[in-house]
């Protein structure tokens, strides 16, 4: 069965779908608040956004396995400091507090849709990596070829993209990051942090590999 992967975009999200791990399909899902009905089919969603609030063992446990990258990991925060409006003193970054809907919507969606596990993009590249620091920032020309040439390692190619064609490299690549270890998830071989993965409220948290 398919599987995707999901990242946020401007104004919705980019989803790259793989079945049998290749390339199967793209799609820009808008808007944020979307129900990935155009993704209905995949055994698994793999998204790029925390699914609970904070603090979590998982982002913890994702910086200690981005050694040298843990920048890459920002702190998911609280629910009560999302639902308010951003200013000083607020005791969180303005990256952050712009993505609490996104926090907000996909994080209830997770309760009724067990197909949403959440990943983080470097995470997975470092995996596919054999466990090894990348060379190259993201957004750099080299980190972009690098991330390239590992998911073509992985059997994913990304030359066919109808949908997500206009939108920004980045987002594209850590959708098909993501799909990846939905793959991996639909598999039974993908790993969590922390593993086991945090239960809280009766949920699995964690962020996927």
């Amino acid at each position: 069965m398919p599987v995707a992967g999901i990242d946020g975009t401007k104004d919705g999200w980019v989803a790259i779908v793989l079945e049998d791990g290749r390339f199967a399909g793209d799609f820009l899902c808008r808007p944020v608040e979307s129900d990935f009905g155009a993704v209905a089919d995949a055994s698994v969603l793999a998204i790029d956004v925390p699914i609970g609030f904070g603090p979590r063992r998982a982002d913890v446990a994702a910086r200690t396995f981005l050694s040298g990258a843990a920048s890459t990991v920002f702190a998911t925060p609280p629910r009560e400091l999302l639902e308010q409006p951003f200013g000083p003193g607020l005791g969180v970054s303005a990256q952050s507090h712009a993505l609490g809907p996104r926090i907000l919507h996909v994080t209830e969606l997770a309760r009724s849709d067990p197909r949403l596990h959440e990943v983080h993009p470097e995470v997975s590249f470092r995996a596919m990596n054999g466990g090894l620091p990348l060379a190259h920032r993201k957004k750099s020309a080299g980190g972009a070829l690098e991330r390239f040439a590992l998911l073509r390692q992985h059997g994913i190619e990304l030359e066919a993209l109808e949908q997500v064609g206009s939108a920004p490299l980045d987002d594209v690549l850590d959708a098909a990051a993501a799909a990846w270890t939905a793959q991996r998830l639909a598999a039974g071989t993908a790993g969590s942090l922390p593993d086991p993965p945090e239960l809280v409220d009766g949920s699995a948290i964690a962020i996927w590999y």
